[in-house]
């Protein structure tokens, strides 16, 4: 398992990330987390919780990072650490997720949660704890015009996680309790880069969200 701490990328085995993560009650992990912010105000906001930002590109990652491993006193997060993987290749070590997010997913991860994918949504499912909460927001512009990702695709929605979207995940352990178009505050809660940059260059910035729990509690 890659770490990256700046512009160091340091292999961790399993027992030192045992040690790590045996000091926290839980373990949240943002999936395709691009430059970490979202991951970073969880770690800020959550002490107790172990949280982990991963993304397949580690030179986005390298600010953040260094940040973060950085001494408390200097500002740091000790609770927060950035992993170089992608969601087809999820490490190993990363078991018992107690929370998942996926926000804002471009590239083959885009592809992975809208098709979906249910090797992926199956090998996620595996990595978590029973009960553990999701939470996917999908930007809609990609299918205005369509990006190679989604053609053939039809755009998400409400309906479609009441159908046969929400079919595909549930058969591969993910239950939807909540679905529908986020407002602006909403979007501005997530607290992503993505979302900062996106809304001020669009009058009119469409995302589905939706959220629920995997396996039985």
């Amino acid at each position: 398992m890659r770490r990256v701490l700046g512009k160091t990328v340091l292999e961790v085995s399993p027992g030192e990330f045992a040690a790590f993560r045996g000091g926290y009650s839980a373990l949240i992990v943002d999936i395709g987390t691009g430059d970490g912010k979202h991951a970073w105000e969880l770690a800020r906001e959550q002490p107790d919780a172990l949280v982990v930002g991963l993304d397949a590109n580690p030179d986005r990652l390298r600010e953040r990072a260094r940040k973060a491993a950085a001494a408390s006193a200097r500002g740091g997060l000790p609770n927060l650490v950035y992993l170089w993987a992608s969601v087809e290749r999820f490490p190993a070590l990363l078991t018992g997720i107690s929370e998942l997010h996926i926000l804002m997913p471009w590239g083959s991860l885009l592809e992975a949660v809208v098709r979906p994918d249910p090797a992926v949504l199956a090998a996620l499912a595996r990595a978590c704890a029973p009960g553990a909460r999701f939470l996917v927001t999908v930007n809609l512009h990609p299918w205005h015009p369509e990006v190679p990702e989604v053609v053939g695709l039809p755009e998400p929605g409400p309906a479609s996680l009441e159908g046969t979207l929400g079919e595909a995940y549930a058969a591969a352990g993910w239950t939807v309790e909540e679905s529908g178009y986020l407002d602006p505050e909403a979007i501005a809660a997530l607290r992503t880069s993505w979302t900062s940059r996106l809304g001020s260059s669009r009058r009119e910035f469409e995302v589905l969200g939706f959220s629920g729990r995997i396996g039985s509690p």
